[in-house]
């Protein structure tokens, strides 16, 4: 049933019925499993801009679950969800041109949707703006800011990296003047006073 109703918007251009029926295609919800019949209407959806397809069909292309979308597609993917405020494609984008590898390097691209990913309470991003402070990587070498993303990352809901950020964060306080951590933490509570914005 629910099939048939998201068929049926989809053929009238829904964006968000064409990305229900590629998870039903994807997942064998109700339906066969088929992948190219998911990546059909990911792709659909994601060409009417649906935000979450596109960061489906980029991630799907990484993965490397899929071969009939080239690697600069599947960046231009992160791209359009990321401007509309996908965090995990704000993520993976900086990433993207961070490493270099399949895109340019390009590190003031990778400083910008990083930071904004960051700016999302992305704790993984938040961890990577750490780095790049602590490398002066694309911004100014600043360990107080590095060790302020750190404990804005330790704080953070999502506990998947609280181990690795915990550790980076020791490992950084112990090279710090008592000055510094102090200067740290309070930047990180007037960060977390702004909402985590312009930080």
């Amino acid at each position: 049933a629910a099939h048939a109703i998201y068929l049926s918007l989809a053929n009238q251009n829904d964006a968000k019925a064409c990305y229900n029926l590629g998870l039903m295609y994807h997942d064998g919800d109700g339906v066969t499993k088929n992948l190219d019949e998911a990546v059909k209407w990911y792709t659909k959806s994601a060409d009417l801009n649906y935000k979450e397809a596109q960061y489906m069909l980029a991630s799907l292309v990484f993965q490397r679950q899929i071969q009939s979308i080239s690697y600069p597609q599947a960046v231009t993917y992160y791209a359009q969800a990321a401007q509309q405020g996908h965090v995990k494609s704000q993520l993976n984008l900086g990433m993207l041109y961070f490493r270099g590898d399949v895109i340019a390097q390009d590190m003031a691209a990778a400083v910008k949707w990083l930071n904004l990913a960051a700016s999302n309470n992305n704790s993984e991003a938040q961890g990577y703006m750490a780095n790049l402070y602590q490398q002066g990587a694309g911004v100014a070498q600043d360990t107080v800011k590095a060790a302020m993303w750190l404990i804005l990352a330790t704080q953070n809901e999502d506990k998947h990296f609280l181990n690795r950020h915990t550790k980076m964060l020791n490992y950084l306080a112990s090279q710090m003047t008592e000055e510094q951590k102090a200067a740290a933490t309070q930047m990180a509570a007037q960060c977390k006073s702004q909402q985590l914005q312009g930080c």
